[in-house]
């Protein structure tokens, strides 16, 4: 029997100094890559020692990560937002991070805001992000930040400053981080990387030149659950004693679309920067998200309007339906619980989103999780499948939370949702440059017509605006009232003076930028009407 034990404890001593020493073994093999790569970069000496690093540029965006597009078709062409006047600003002494740039969008947009250029400065100063507010001000950023167009917040400002690759190096040394093993992917070494504050990512070393090839990340996304980010280095080239890349492409794991790709004209290193550390003032308020209320106007009987996104509740005889769930998950949860309240004991079964654009389905997934069936055009049934059936598994959502299958109730050019108490027809609203496939409402009874960016996307410019009318008038409709997505209620009289003014104003719009030389999108502006 002694025998025995000393044997078992012999066997359990010998796997366990086998074990210590395979740890210990992976230890120095990522090490080592690590330093190889530091090498390649510049020099261990050399990446260890620098202060800081500005790099010069200029950029775009896939709008909306692909969601934004004319139509849902994985075939439609890409809509792109500029980046110009880009800098990153990678303050590696102190741990801080600067995103600027200019942001425009390069194709018609109904918004002055969307073609002006405006500067985007966002700032991170350890686990403070800040940023400069619209009044000018600096503002504290949320901790997560919920948008169709950008994913923000800590953790995203922390990935970007680590897709440069001296910055990245320098995380990976760090012993106060954690590395995996090293795998071998093809020609590359691949890494995992825990960062003291808790981040995750993984980089890949080329087995050939030991620089930095790709670096890779999770977020949580409102539409899609979550997405995967690799950002591309391509192109080294030597600036300040060091090796950087002069391309970065941001891919994601949805229909592989390149969500953000950027061009640098210049890296200068170790000069004069601004301080980026957060103001005081800033450091004590609060980064959690706005709480989100939602409150109802009655427009007709039967039919309401809900704030702060415009959604539009109908009340048939043994249910309720909701027109939009945009703006964010909190809204979409604030205007699904407003809707149940609305008559008591009347289940909200279905959904009608009016496009398929990411700002219009913000709170998408919130309602396939509270079971409803989404009522919409065929065109749009594919990106709706696809919306509902991803998986959020790192940054569980609603909708991965409450798994509910997607259903759906598809027409092309109308459908009338009628009982005994209520008829509703769903129109295409045809012909709309904005949107192929959009879907508006008509409640015959009231006369209420129900719109998303039909006529009132914006009051600045109609690149679109005789759509509204000329949509009236093909289904031979009498419209009394407006219940609309962005402008409230409304009737149609403001409605077509707001867009004759909007087309005025575009057609002013292009001619300011003609005569600059500039070849403005959507201009001249076609309108048959105003």
């Amino acid at each position: 029997m002694k025998s025995r034990l000393v044997h078992v404890l012999a066997t359990l001593l010998s796997g366990a100094l086998t074990l210590g020493a395979l740890q210990a073994q992976a230890s120095s093999d990522d090490k080592a890559i690590v330093t190889a790569a530091a090498e390649a970069l510049g020099g261990l000496d050399r990446v260890r020692s620098v202060k800081n690093i500005t790099l010069s540029g200029y950029g775009q965006y896939a709008y909306m990560f692909g969601g934004g597009n004319i139509s849902g078709s994985p075939e439609a062409p890409q809509k792109y937002q500029a980046a110009n006047d880009l800098k990153r600003v990678y303050d590696l002494e102190h741990g801080r991070f600067q995103q600027l740039e200019r942001r425009n969008f390069l194709f018609p947009f109904a918004a002055i805001f969307g073609h002006a250029y405006a500067q985007s400065n966002l700032v991170l100063d350890g686990d403070i992000g800040y940023e400069t507010g619209r009044e000018g001000q600096f503002v504290r950023s949320r901790k997560w930040i919920e948008s169709p167009l950008h994913i923000d917040g800590v953790h995203m400002r922390r990935m970007w400053m680590l897709n440069n690759p001296v910055a990245l190096v320098r995380a990976a040394l760090d012993p106060a981080n954690q590395l995996s093993a090293p795998r071998k992917e093809g020609d590359l070494t691949v890494l995992d990387l825990t960062l003291k504050q808790g981040d995750k990512l993984s980089f890949a070393i080329d087995n050939r030149s030991k620089l930095p090839t790709w670096v890779r990340w999770k977020n949580p996304h409102s539409n899609l659950g979550q997405v995967t980010l690799t950002t591309h280095l391509s192109g080294y080239a030597p600036y300040g004693g060091l090796k950087m890349p002069l391309g970065y492409v941001t891919r994601i794991d949805w229909r592989n679309v390149d969500y953000f790709k950027m061009y640098v004209d210049d890296y200068v290193v170790d000069t004069q920067i601004a301080d980026l550390a957060a103001p005081e003032a800033l450091r004590s308020a609060s980064d959690a998200d706005p709480v989100v209320t939602s409150e109802a106007t009655q427009v007709a009987p039967g039919v309401w309007r809900l704030t702060p996104y415009g959604n539009t509740v109908f009340e048939f005889a043994d249910h309720l339906a909701i027109y939009e769930l945009g703006g964010s998950h909190a809204a979409a949860k604030a205007a699904i619980d407003k809707a149940r309240t609305l008559v008591p004991g009347k289940p909200l079964t279905e959904y009608i989103p009016s496009h398929h654009h990411f700002d219009h389905t913000a709170g998408f997934r919130v309602g396939i999780a509270e079971g409803l069936t989404v009522v919409s055009r065929y065109g749009n049934e594919g990106i709706f499948r696809e919306m509902a059936e991803r998986r959020a598994p790192d940054y569980p959502d609603a909708l991965e939370k409450n798994r509910k299958p997607f259903k759906f109730r598809g027409f092309d050019d109308h459908l009338r949702m009628s009982d005994s108490k209520a008829t509703v027809d769903l129109y295409w609203a045809r012909a709309n440059t904005h949107m192929a496939d959009a879907v508006f409402a008509y409640v015959p009874a009231s006369k209420v017509f129900v719109e998303g960016d039909m006529a009132t996307a914006a009051k600045d410019y109609q690149f679109w605006g005789d759509n509204y009318m000329d949509t009236v008038e093909h289904y031979k409709l009498d419209v009394e009232t407006l219940s609309t997505v962005h402008m409230g209620i409304m009737k149609p009289a403001e409605v077509i003076e707001m867009v004759k003014g909007g087309v005025q104003r575009a057609r002013e719009r292009c001619a300011a930028e003609l005569a600059k030389g500039n070849y403005f999108p959507g201009c001249p502006i076609v309108s048959n009407r105003y």
